[in-house]
């Protein structure tokens, strides 16, 4: 199982973290963001109203929300990416906003390598801002 780099020692106060997915072998990269806590409503019986129930989500096993990401890690092995916490954020807004800041800034859309190849694998921001649209 892949270690994050800059894993918080506490969750709490936290509501999810900005990452980077690094290829070793190729040095393109992925950026996306990730929950910390998984809510769900359960069904009590005798009542109409659903139980909120929060608990901490998959975020050490996780590996991208990326197809073709976790395809790659997966025939490339983990050892070969590098998983990076780059934002830890308090709210899921500030979470959102700083993944659309760091993908814009970094132009991950757009950029190039020396040899033509995408720097990034991100296709899209948002779902609103598509690869070769803009």
């Amino acid at each position: 199982m892949q270690k994050w780099i800059n894993e918080p020692e506490s969750l709490d106060g936290y509501a999810g973290f900005v990452y980077q997915i690094t290829n070793n072998i190729t040095g393109q990269k992925y950026i996306g963001k990730k929950n910390f806590w998984s809510t769900t409503r359960k069904k009590v019986p005798g009542q109409k109203r659903r139980r909120v129930v929060v608990k901490e989500s998959d975020w050490r096993r996780y590996k991208s929300s990326s197809k073709d990401v976790k395809a790659l890690i997966k025939k490339l092995g983990e050892d070969n990416f590098t998983f990076e916490i780059i934002h830890l954020c308090r709210t899921k807004t500030e979470l959102t906003y700083m993944e659309t800041l760091e993908q814009f800034n970094r132009d991950v859309l757009n950029s190039r390598r020396p040899d033509g190849e995408f720097e990034y694998y991100n296709e899209n921001i948002l779902s609103k801002f598509f690869r070769g649209r803009v």
